[in-house]
């Protein structure tokens, strides 16, 4: 096991990746994981905004230390995603789906988006946001051809958000070590 070496959980943190960010520079390292019930500034790429509600979602971090260089970096975002559209799948019965490079769709609307960052220390930083208990209102507005969803929405009923975290944890550890494998 690496990721999930050592798991921080936080009430509300202003982002997961920021507070991985600041767990590195104070010593913290590959197989950390900062999970919050709440995020201030969830972000996405390009700097989107990620809707974090509290206790609504899986707002998570994982550090890892791979790479050797950046074209080694490329595919993590997609092993990620699909590793959670599986933990998605094993919850929901339901078929998700991957829009490269980084969202997860269920039933053709977004359910998580994944953020990897490299730091200049060579840790990769993998943040994702999963709308787990999420109501509809709770939800961004879609952006153009992109609506959200959540696997409330989709299966009519909540699902144990600590089962999701483990789940999530389970599977994107055996696919990231899978991946190590490979490269």
């Amino acid at each position: 096991m690496i990721i999930g070496k050592e798991i921080l959980r936080y009430d509300i943190v202003d982002s997961t990746n920021d507070e991985a960010k600041r767990l590195i520079a104070s010593g913290h390292g590959e197989g950390l994981v900062v999970v919050a019930a709440a995020q201030s500034k969830g972000r996405g790429k390009q700097g989107s905004h990620w809707a974090s509600p509290a206790g609504m979602g899986l707002y998570l971090s994982a550090v890892v230390l791979p790479f050797k260089d950046l074209v080694a970096l490329v595919p993590i975002t997609l092993v990620v995603a699909k590793a959670v559209g599986a933990a998605i799948e094993k919850a929901s019965g339901l078929k998700t789906e991957i829009k490269p490079p980084n969202d997860v769709l269920l039933n053709g609307k977004k359910i998580c988006g994944v953020l990897v960052e490299r730091l200049v220390s060579g840790h990769v930083i993998i943040g994702l946001g999963v709308n787990v208990n999420t109501p509809a209102a709770e939800l961004l507005p879609a952006k153009i051809g992109q609506p959200a969803t959540s696997l409330l929405l989709e299966t009519g009923r909540e699902s144990d958000l600590e089962s999701f975290f483990h789940e999530v944890l389970a599977t994107l550890d055996h696919r990231y070590l899978a991946y190590l494998n490979e490269i």
